[in-house]
């Protein structure tokens, strides 16, 4: 019966060394996905101008990976910008031409 117990009082405390490393973790992976950011917690930040075909709007803009996706309408066709937002360029464009068919 004495092993019994011993064995309910070990697994309890490697039940709460184990919570207690579960918290650092959770912990320490929320002051790292906030320390990456810019503004408010003194990261960088940036100011980017892009330059719009004239004639054209944005109409809906999203993120695909590590990336800023802008969909523009108006002008001449619709385009698709694909901007860094760690340094703000234009890392591409794509022009959706008509088929014409």
């Amino acid at each position: 019966m004495n092993a019994l117990k011993l064995l309910v009082a070990g697994m309890g405390i490697l039940l709460v060394i184990g919570l207690g490393v579960l918290g650092w973790g959770v912990t320490r992976g929320m002051h790292t996905a906030t320390s990456h950011g810019g503004g408010a917690d003194g990261g960088s930040t940036f100011t980017a101008e892009v330059m719009l075909p004239p004639g054209s709007h944005l109409e809906q803009m999203t993120t695909a990976g590590d990336r800023i996706v802008l969909r523009l309408s108006g002008g001449e066709s619709e385009r698709i910008l694909v901007v860094d937002p760690h340094s703000g360029q234009v890392s591409g464009r794509i022009t959706l031409v008509p088929d014409g068919r």
